[in-house]
């Protein structure tokens, strides 16, 4: 899904089990759920894949250590676009949320529209609606605590690392902003859905990510991949894709970096945990 910093479609990663083999026994040793965080082993320094979920509860907190790990030894973060951007993504999205404005009225009516009314209101496009027919912060245990993406740029901006993103703004907004209107209305009718519950999904997608699951979040999406199949690819395996070529430029950089993205980009058959084990790399979730 469209998962981005700070927005209704933004989500990112982490867990680490500490070994100790000779105080536990090796049948629960492996029972130890692992988290949404992987540790490339063969980079030239340390490289991270972080998987996140832009909303989170108070009881996600403090964070599993994997996550701090990544935060302590990554000098660069690369979100799935430049986040310190926020307000100009947030403008150039809402701007092409909106319908053109008609001169003499709605076109689709035939007539002109006088005064202040629903015909002279910003006509929003139906993705931007279904992106905001839902409100998690309405659900009775998201609190205000910010997201993981929030969390980790909050923490790297103290610490001085660097920052950047896998898109650029442009190309963030057009993930949901290039939608055909079918795709939109798609999406729409999935949000309306009276079988569609989104606090108990969300709290669903939340476990799963706690327990490090992809196979449980990749299945989490399952219902719009059978229902339109190219806006699922859209807004994950297309972008994973597009991304390779940046995150292994970042690996021939040889700086310790973490990668932070919406944890469905780390699950399923075209991951990019997956897609980079097929160029050779070495991957192990922590």
């Amino acid at each position: 899904m469209f998962l981005s910093p700070r927005t209704d479609g933004r989500i990112a990663f982490a867990l680490f089990s500490v070994a100790v083999g000779f105080a536990i026994p090796a049948q629960a040793a492996q029972a130890t759920p692992k988290c949404c965080v992987w540790r490339v082993t063969n980079a030239k320094a340390p490289f991270y894949l972080v998987g996140s979920v832009h909303a989170l509860t108070k009881d996600d907190y403090p964070l599993p250590s994997p996550y701090e790990i990544a935060l302590k030894d990554a000098k660069r973060f690369l979100f799935e676009f430049d986040p310190t951007r926020q307000a100009e993504f947030e403008k150039k999205l809402n701007a092409v949320a909106k319908y053109p404005p008609t001169v003499n009225g709605d076109p689709r009516r035939g007539k002109k529209s006088h005064g202040a009314g629903f015909d002279s209101a910003p006509g929003y496009k139906p993705w931007w609606i279904a992106q905001h027919v839902v409100d998690k912060s309405a659900y009775s245990n998201v609190s205000a605590c910010p997201g993981l993406d929030d969390y980790f740029l909050a923490r790297a901006q103290k610490m001085g690392k660097e920052i950047g993103g896998l898109e650029s703004v442009n190309e963030h907004v057009a993930v949901l902003g290039g939608l055909s209107d079918r795709d939109g209305e798609i999406m729409l009718r999935d949000a309306l859905d009276p079988y569609n519950n989104g606090e108990a999904e969300f709290n669903r997608m939340r476990r799963a990510w706690r327990k490090g699951d992809t196979a449980a979040l990749w299945a989490g999406d399952a219902r719009l991949r059978k229902k339109a199949p190219w806006i699922a690819a859209r807004f994950v395996d297309e972008r994973n894709r597009k991304w390779m070529p940046r995150i292994e430029a970042e690996l021939e950089r040889g700086k310790p970096t973490a990668i932070v993205a919406g944890a469905l980009h780390f699950s399923g058959p075209n991951s990019i945990v997956k897609l980079l084990e097929k160029r050779g790399y070495k991957i192990e979730q922590l």
